[in-house]
């Protein structure tokens, strides 16, 4: 229930503070599992995300945010789950992705990482090319432009009336070849294919 109250209001406040638009939001399967994956420069992105995905999605969040007492049951209740960046308990939050999207679900994922520093797209990591091979969803590109101008991990708060748009690309999938275990190069190469697709999206600039 929350989850149905929250979406609504936020495209409604998003797009009154940061002119927020939506362009591609087709691309998103509307049953089935798929995994989203977004470039990350802003406190912002996790809430774009959702507000933009037009179906229910999960995401990792950090445990320092999902323990929060306040905070923590809200981002469970939008699909949140709970990653130690710095534990091998991010093998336990992609099983647990793997598990969710098993289940016929949407996640969303930042290959990435992290925040960037400097609102340029950083090295990827390879958790979003693992989870594409293991599941074998669909991958569906997104950037979200113009998100680091309102709120870079620098402010503690964010500057409104700023545009944003979030733009989603057509979906890919990704194989391996038969009798061939992923390994780190070849998890490297669909990573950083992914991240070009994610790249073509945000260099059509804003909507």
């Amino acid at each position: 229930m929350l989850y149905e109250l929250t979406i609504p209001a936020g495209r409604v406040l998003f797009r009154a503070l940061f002119k927020l638009k939506v362009v591609g939001s087709e691309n998103i399967p509307r049953h089935g599992p798929g995994i989203v994956c977004s470039n990350h420069c802003s406190y912002l992105d996790p809430m774009l995300a959702v507000v933009a995905i037009p179906r229910k999605a999960y995401s990792l969040s950090r445990k320092e945010v999902y323990r929060q007492p306040l905070l923590g049951p809200f981002v469970r209740h939008l699909g949140a789950v709970c990653v130690d960046r710095d534990a091998p308990a991010q093998k336990e939050a992609l099983a647990t992705l793997l598990r969710i999207m098993d289940d016929g679900n949407l996640c969303v994922i930042y290959p990435e990482g992290t925040r960037s520093p400097d609102g340029y797209l950083q090295k990827p990591r390879n958790g979003a090319a693992f989870l594409a091979v293991k599941s074998g969803a669909p991958v569906i590109p997104m950037a979200v432009i113009g998100a680091y101008e309102c709120w870079p991990r620098q402010r503690r708060i964010p500057r409104v009336g700023q545009h944003v748009t979030v733009r989603i690309g057509a979906p890919a999938f990704y194989r391996l070849p038969a009798n061939q275990a992923s390994n780190h190069e070849e998890l490297t190469r669909i990573s950083n294919d992914i991240m070009n697709r994610i790249r073509a999206l945000q260099d059509q600039g804003q909507a």
